[in-house]
């Protein structure tokens, strides 16, 4: 299409101060915050409506000319999830969109879907209520690009990924047409459940505009643990016995060797560097209960031959334990110059093996590796360091070996980031080819035209 009529049509829809095409300002939407190199094709233009109705207008007119559209939040993605692989693309950037409503009454937030993570949470709170999801980015990550991939976190491991919380979508179709699926009710089975299906379709099927969250009481009390071990797999053993033992935390994460060293050297938070793992488990619920599950966490640690356990005695020291968590990424850098990450999952007692498969791939190829992860629910974060290009063509053949481990023991190549078009490869192999098939006729099935977020999910598949 003449990019001359694609800019006045879009133009109408949004408004002159809505709409981007300088060269300056669409570069930022080529690339996510995952670290792959940005797009080489530039989108026609980037639109930021205001409204429903106006995303509907837009999508309607790609639809009609055949123009791929771009479903784009806070661009916090991390597995190539929206970027322009055709210079016919149009960006919708949903960050205009950011109302929050809070009900109290049905305890339910109806947020639109560039409202901030961390906002409903706040909104949230004032009302003594909790939205438990929390990815690692939820300060800055938005709603719709959470329910897009069905965004995971800490609290995983008691609480559940986003999906456990949306209850309800306004989504707008390939076609234009707005619908709305779910709502407030606590049990609705009307119809096929297209509330799920829409939550990590990653906008390969439509807009997501609005979700309908489920709320739930702030725990009364919470606290957190640290508990070092000088043997992998005594703390890979903990993980699985303290969840068998009765104590779920709301929060158990996992680090390694590489990432203590790591963390302690950009920190200087006094961890323990002679430990081979370390677990940090938050413990919520009732004030009463709170010193009998740290006894029994105390109690299976001990077992095992933990060689260090500090349990918080206020919210200060809490929120240093917890530091070593948020400061593990940005300590990578003093690792290596690069790195090559992902976010597979894997049966809880597969732990230790997975992380010994990890380290001797890191042997086989020579390169560093490590890797935390939310223990308790099977998600690690496996990161292959590199210092130059022949490091980094290894670290992906490395990667790709690990994924395939993955997947033989039946876990998952993506827990929480999406598959986006960087896991795409590995879908037939996970899924199979029926299951993937049947995924494709519905994505036919709602985007006939396929201007959804091309090349997302399914990638360059033989489907037409």
């Amino acid at each position: 299409m003449d990019h001359d009529i694609l800019v006045g049509a879009l133009t109408k829809l949004v408004g002159p101060d809505n709409i981007l095409t300088g060269k300056e300002d669409l570069i930022g939407y080529t690339y996510n915050a995952g670290g792959a190199a940005p797009s080489a094709v530039l989108p026609a233009a980037a639109v930021i409506p205001e409204t429903t109705e106006q995303v509907s207008g837009v999508v309607r007119f790609a639809n009609e000319n055949r123009l791929p559209v771009l479903v784009r939040g806070q661009g916090s993605g991390l597995s190539v999830n929206v970027i322009p692989e055709q210079d016919d693309s149009i960006v919708i950037c949903m960050q205009a969109m950011n109302e929050i409503v809070v009900d109290p009454g049905s305890m339910t937030c109806t947020a639109e879907a560039g409202a901030i993570t961390s906002d409903i949470k706040a909104e949230a709170a004032k009302h003594g209520l909790f939205y438990p999801p929390d990815p690692a980015s939820f300060t800055f990550t938005s709603i719709g690009g959470n329910v897009s991939t069905d965004a995971g976190g800490l609290q995983c491991v008691k609480y559940g990924t986003t999906k456990s919380y949306v209850s309800g979508l306004e989504v707008v179709l390939p076609s234009g047409e707005i619908i709305h699926t779910g709502g407030k009710c606590i049990k609705d089975v009307t119809g096929y459940n297209l509330t799920q299906l829409f939550t990590g379709a990653e906008g390969t099927l439509g807009v997501v505009t609005k979700a309908v969250l489920k709320l739930i009481p702030q725990p009364e009390a919470k606290t957190a643990l640290l508990v070092a071990f000088d043997d992998l797999e005594n703390a890979a053993t903990a993980v699985v016995r303290i969840m068998h033992g009765g104590v779920v935390p709301s929060v158990m994460e996992f680090m390694e060797k590489t990432f203590i060293e790591a963390v302690e050297a950009h920190t200087q938070a006094g961890l323990p560097k002679d430990a081979a793992a370390m677990l940090l488990i938050e413990l919520d619920g009732e004030a009463v209960t709170i010193p009998a599950k740290i006894g029994k966490v105390r109690s299976i640690c001990s077992e095992l031959g933990m060689i260090q356990f500090r349990a918080a005695a206020n919210e200060e020291e809490a929120e240093a334990i917890w530091l070593a968590r948020r400061a593990a990424l940005p300590a990578l850098a003093r690792v290596a110059k690069g790195r090559l990450g992902g976010d597979p999952a894997a049966p809880i007692d597969r732990l230790a093996d997975v992380v010994r498969t990890l380290h001797g791939l890191g042997e086989k190829y020579g390169l560093k590796v490590g890797c935390q992860g939310h223990a308790g629910d099977g998600n690690v974060h496996p990161h292959f360091f590199f210092d130059n290009d022949e490091q980094k063509a290894l670290a992906a053949q490395a990667r790709t070996e690990f994924h395939e481990y993955i997947i033989s023991i039946g876990g998952t190549v993506s827990a929480e980031h999406g598959v986006g078009r960087e896991k795409a490869p590995y879908l037939v192999k996970q899924l199979g080819r029926a299951q993937v098939d049947a995924m494709w006729a519905v994505k036919k099935a709602l985007d006939p035209n396929l201007i959804m977020n091309p090349g997302c999910i399914f990638g360059e598949s033989d489907h037409d």
